[in-house]
């Protein structure tokens, strides 16, 4: 489970034909997250550059075999971003 303290901001952000997207900023990751607005099970991911921004168009699923983060970190990621899109 990520400690609290890498957690950094959650926002929604409206994108494309103005659908709500919701995001997970984990700043040790360096990266915000999301789930696929298809059907919500697919998490991707998009860098966060030097200067703060994120370019919302360069989001790509995340590889589970090739992260560079363990099983339970991603798992809480997905439940956190899941857990968001319920409210």
């Amino acid at each position: 489970m990520l400690p609290q303290s890498t957690l950094n901001l959650v926002y929604v952000g409206l994108v494309q034909h103005q659908t709500p997207m919701i995001f997970l900023t984990v700043a040790d990751h360096g990266c915000v997250y999301t789930l696929s607005q298809e059907d919500g099970n697919e998490l991707y991911y998009a860098p966060i550059y030097a200067n703060g921004t994120v370019n919302l168009e360069e989001f790509a699923p995340v590889d589970l075999d090739s992260a560079d983060m363990d099983q339970m970190e991603i798992f809480d990621i997905r439940n956190r971003l899941s857990a968001m899109c319920q409210v």
